[in-house]
C-alpha cells in the first residue's frame, strides 16, 4: 500500500502560461508556508505534465515514490526540528538577547541569496526579473507585510514560552480562514471550522496555563499573546496577497517569492540597522555560541523550506501539509522535553497539549475532505466530456 497518495493532475495552474522546470532549489521555498505547515489547500499538484517516473527519484537515486516521500518527510522535519531548537536555544538561552529583527534579516538573507543563485544557474533569472506578472506596488506591499510579520512574531517570544509561541502560530489557519471567507468568498468543511475551534481552545489553555504558572517573574504574557496574534493576521494576509498575485496575476512561484523576499531583505536591513543596530553584530560576535546558533537557524530553517517545496511538488500538498502539521505537534513537545526550565508543571499545559493534538487532527482530516471533494469534482468534469 502507497505511503502517500499520488496527486492527480487536473489542477489549474497558478500561471496563464507554463513556467520552465526548475529544481527545487529554484522554486523559491515559502518560509511561511513551511514553518506553519498553512499551505493554501487549493494549491494545485505540481507533478502535472511530469514523467511518471519522475517521483521515484532523488538526486539521482531510484528510491520509489514512497521511498521519496518517506526521505523528503524525514529531511523536512529534522531541518526544521533542528532549526526550532536553535531558534528557542538563542532566545531563551543567550544571556541578554533582544535582537530579533537581526534573526530576521539573517533568515531573509539565506532565502534571498539561495533563490537568487539557483534560478541564475538556470537561466530563469532574467526572464523572472524582464517579464513580471504582477505590479511592483503589490510585491512591496506584500513584502513590508511578510517583513514586519517575521519579526514581530519573533519578538513574541521574548513575553512568552517557545511551546506556547509555537501554539500560536500554528493558529494562522483560523486567520486564513476569516480572511478567505470574508475577502475571497471561500466556504469550509464543517470539520475545518472544528479545527479552528480546537486550536483556539489550545491556545486559550496555553494562556492560561502561563498565567497561572506565577512564576514571579516581569513577563508581560498579554504583549505576547497580542504580537503573536497581530503577526498571524498579517501573516493571513500576507497569504491571500501572494495568491492573488499568482491566481489574478499569473504570477510564478519563484516570481513571487523572489521579489517578496529580497524587497523584504532591504526592509529588514533598514529597520535592524535602526532598531538593534551595531549592538546586535558586537552581541553575535562577542556572546559564545551566538554566530553558531544564527547560522544554524537560518541554514536549517531555508532547507527546511526548501524540502518543504519539494515535497509539495512531489506529493501535493495535502500529504505535504499533513506532515508539516505533524512536525508542529512534535515540535511542541521537543520544547517542553528539551527546554522545561521557563514551563512550569500546570494542568491547564496538558489540556492545552492535547487540544492542539485534537485541532491537528481534525486539520488533517478536513484536508483529506478537501482533496477527496477534489477528485469528485475533477471525475465529474471528465465525466460531462
Amino acid at each position: 500500500m502507497s505511503l502517500s497518495p499520488r496527486p492527480h493532475t487536473d489542477a489549474p495552474s497558478l500561471s496563464a502560461r507554463s513556467p520552465p522546470r526548475v529544481s527545487p532549489q529554484l522554486r523559491a521555498p515559502d518560509a511561511a508556508a513551511a514553518e506553519t505547515g498553512s499551505l493554501d489547500a487549493k494549491t494545485p499538484d505540481s507533478r502535472a505534465g511530469r514523467d511518471a517516473d519522475d517521483g521515484d527519484s532523488l538526486c539521482g537515486v531510484r528510491l520509489g515514490f514512497d521511498g521519496v516521500f518517506a526521505t523528503l518527510s524525514v529531511t523536512f522535519i529534522a531541518c526544521t526540528s533542528v532549526s526550532c531548537v536553535a531558534e528557542e536555544a538563542m532566545y531563551k538561552h543567550l544571556p541578554g538577547f533582544d535582537y530579533f529583527w537581526t534573526v530576521a534579516f539573517a533568515e531573509l538573507l539565506a532565502f534571498s541569496i539561495a533563490s537568487f543563485a539557483g534560478a541564475g544557474c538556470v537561466g530563469t533569472l532574467n526572464d523572472v526579473l524582464k517579464n513580471r506578472r504582477a505590479p511592483l506596488r503589490l510585491y512591496v506591499a506584500q513584502a513590508i507585510v511578510m517583513a514586519v510579520y517575521a519579526a514581530i512574531a519573533k519578538i513574541a517570544y521574548k513575553y512568552l514560552n517557545y511551546a506556547t509561541g509555537t501554539v500560536l502560530r500554528s493558529t494562522k489557519l483560523v486567520f486564513v480562514m476569516a480572511i478567505s471567507v470574508v475577502w475571497l468568498g471561500r466556504s469550509y468543511a464543517p470539520v475545518e471550522y472544528a479545527a479552528a475551534v480546537a486550536m483556539i481552545v489550545a491556545v486559550a489553555c496555553f494562556g492560561l496555563g502561563e498565567e497561572s504558572a506565577g512564576t514571579g517573574n516581569d513577563e508581560n504574557h498579554s504583549m505576547g499573546y497580542v504580537l503573536s496574534i497581530a503577526g498571524l493576521a498579517l501573516a493571513a494576509l500576507q497569504t491571500n496577497m501572494a495568491e492573488h498575485a499568482m491566481r489574478d496575476h499569473g504570477a510564478s512561484t519563484l516570481e513571487n517569492m523572489l521579489y517578496v523576499n529580497c524587497i523584504g531583505l532591504v526592509f529588514v536591513a533598514v529597520v535592524a540597522a535602526y532598531v538593534d543596530g551595531a549592538e546586535a553584530v558586537t552581541f553575535m560576535r562577542s556572546t559564545p555560541h551566538a554566530m553558531e546558533l544564527l547560522f544554524v537557524r537560518s541554514v536549517t530553517f531555508y532547507f527546511g523550506a526548501l524540502t518543504f517545496t519539494e515535497l509539495t511538488r512531489h506529493s501535493g500538498a495535502t500529504p505535504a501539509t499533513t506532515v508539516a502539521t505533524a512536525r508542529k505537534g512534535l515540535t511542541v513537545l521537543g520544547s517542553f522535553l528539551l527546554f522545561p526550565g521557563d514551563k512550569p508543571a500546570s494542568a491547564w499545559f496538558a489540556f492545552g497539549v492535547a487540544a492542539f493534538f485534537v485541532a491537528i487532527g481534525l486539520e488533517l482530516k478536513g484536508r483529506l475532505v478537501r482533496a477527496e471533494s477534489r477528485k469528485k469534482e475533477a471525475g465529474n468534469r471528465e465525466g460531462s466530456h
